[in-house]
């Protein structure tokens, strides 16, 4: 005998997913997707049904085994599986697809399993399904199998019988998923909105450096050429000053050259591994004692990039302006923590590489954190003082 459920609504799927939930920085408790695996609890409705149906004990075993089942799987893919952020219009269909087979099959299996408990009512798992493959494909194969999955669905229920709440069901689960859809397409809007700004950024970061560079240059240049006239003025009457003047020069060439490398370096797309690799030398160089935490190849691809940019920046500014003499630097996935017990700075002050790093962060959805004195300065020989906190958070 077939279980009925009662009458209600169908389920919805959140639109977390949108925002790349599926990423690591977006899990929480046991590595799971909670905003988006809230939406799974519907199946409890169905479950209670069967169990307080007449159906034989061992429909009543295998019915809400295989729901729980088919759950647990919905809730591990909408946790793990590859957003539709990951691909481009290149992808080819079948790399697009090749992650779906597995647990949509899987989870098929399960649900076929559970016929023998809710019977017509299958219509229940249709949002389920349309969120994954929604979220997981780019929007037109989305849509495109989506559509053929509640199409058929619908032609299967209103032909197959004439259970009118069955039919109201069905109909109303196929609203849910076309909900769904219309969260996608919100979220590829936003994300195409992202990547706008983004790229606005950078253009804008990439503008005010080249201005920098302009203006480190017509100040060194100038203040070279007049010390040189000067040299060149005393070489005759006053040999030492001529050469004292010189000296100054070579210093001034030395630090000019210095400060455009420096802001040269910062349109060179960094990576995250040698950014690492590169801010440990730095400190060390400068008889400063780093301690890093975490690795670099645990952080998602998408974060990478401005990651090392946050990073490249704060070893810049300890070593510039910190007087540090240990240094702190935590990196994780969806996130930086540097932390240093040098003179600590003015948050309200930033410099000009913070404020774009600041805009650049936000722009992805991020925040800048910037505590100073630090909550907890590392303490270690030598200087100390009240110290920085930077935090990236992503």
């Amino acid at each position: 005998m077939t279980a009925r459920p009662r009458s209600g609504a169908a389920p919805r799927v959140s639109s977390r997913w949108a925002e790349g939930s599926g990423s690591a920085s977006r899990r929480g408790w046991l590595g799971i997707d909670w905003g988006a695996s809230i939406w799974i609890l519907f199946v409890l409705w169905p479950i209670a049904s069967v169990l307080a149906s007449q159906a034989p004990v061992w429909v009543k075993m295998v019915g809400p085994g295989s729901i729980l089942a088919f759950s647990a799987i919905y809730v591990w893919q909408v946790s793990r599986i590859r957003d539709f952020t990951q691909l481009t219009p290149s992808t080819p269909l079948s790399q697009e697809l090749a992650p779906l087979v597995r647990p949509l099959a899987a989870m098929t299996l399960c649900a076929g399993l559970s016929l023998v408990a809710i019977g017509w009512w299958f219509a229940f798992y249709l949002p389920y399904y349309c969120a994954i493959i929604l979220f997981a494909t780019r929007l037109r194969t989305g849509l495109i199998l989506s559509a053929a999955l509640v199409s058929a669905s619908l032609l299967i229920v209103l032909l197959g019988t004439d259970d009118g709440p069955i039919h109201y069901l069905t109909i109303g689960c196929a609203f849910s998923s076309g909900a769904v859809a219309l969260s996608r397409l919100g979220a590829g809007l936003e994300n195409q909105r992202s990547r706008q700004d983004r790229a606005a950024a950078v253009a804008a970061e990439r503008e005010e450096i080249s201005r920098e560079v302009h203006d480190i240059l017509g100040h060194s240049l100038t203040l070279l050429t007049l010390k040189a006239e000067v040299a060149q003025r005393l070489v005759s009457r006053d040999p030492q000053a001529a050469e004292r003047e010189l000296a100054e020069v070579i210093e001034l060439s030395r630090a000019a050259l210095a400060d455009v490398r420096s802001t040269v370096t910062r349109l060179h797309a960094p990576d995250l591994a040698s950014q690492v690799e590169s801010s440990r030398t730095a400190f060390a160089a400068a008889e400063i004692e780093a301690v890093f935490t975490g690795d670099a190849d645990r952080v998602p691809l998408g974060q990478r990039e401005l990651i090392s940019w946050a990073l490249r920046e704060t070893t810049t500014n300890i070593l510039r302006h910190a007087g540090a003499a240990r240094v702190e630097v935590e990196v994780a996935p969806g996130g930086l923590r540097v932390v240093d017990n040098g003179c600590g700075m003015d948050g309200a002050a930033l410099g000009n590489g913070l404020r774009g790093l600041r805009q650049r962060i936000e722009a992805a959805g991020g925040e800048l954190r910037l505590t100073s004195p630090a909550p907890r300065p590392p303490s270690g020989p030598g200087r100390s003082g009240p110290g920085t906190e930077v935090e990236v958070i992503l």
